[in-house]
């Protein structure tokens, strides 16, 4: 069970019951005035008032990088306010393809205090590979759909705007 499934849920409950616009994301409920459960665990991780993280994401100057389909992660923020962050890079090529290499490269960024992690896979089975380090992971993960699609063609040229949407 991840650390956001009840918050989460709790949201989701409440937009099919029509109580809120389907947005869900941090910036529109900061804009609507609600401290989300993730606000607050960041501000007491940032050591902060909730009511500022609220206010700084509400304008635009502070960011939650917590995706609904990642519920295991910590919920951390980037901002003007809040403490500089550590991003680490990882990720597979074309000639080395193997999850369990990227996993402990995820654990060992965690380990040593990497914030964020970034999945520059651009070989192998890019999607498991992807959810594998996603499901693992702690912190938030960014990703580069456009690598998938590259490597689902034979030519840059025949990329198409189908194939960008399936893979973000």
């Amino acid at each position: 069970m991840g650390l956001r499934d009840s918050w989460i849920e709790k949201r989701e409950a409440g937009r099919c019951r029509g109580e809120r616009n389907r947005n869900v994301s941090q910036m529109h409920l900061a804009r609507q005035g609600v401290i989300t459960e993730e606000m607050e665990y960041i501000a007491k991780r940032e050591k902060l008032e909730a009511e500022l993280i609220r206010s700084e994401v509400a304008r635009g100057r502070c960011i939650i990088p917590a995706n609904i389909h990642h519920r295991n992660l910590e919920p951390m923020a980037i901002g003007i306010v809040t403490k500089c962050k550590i991003n680490a890079n990882i990720g597979n090529s074309s000639t080395t393809s193997n999850i369990d290499e990227e996993l402990k490269k995820l654990h060992h960024a965690v380990h040593y205090g990497a914030d964020t992690v970034m999945d520059l896979s651009t070989g192998g089975d890019i999607p498991v590979i992807r959810k594998a380090i996603i499901d693992a992971s702690p912190v938030p993960v960014g990703t580069v759909p456009v690598y998938e699609a590259i490597s689902r063609v034979r030519r840059p040229e025949d990329l198409t705007f189908e194939l960008m949407r399936e893979v973000n």
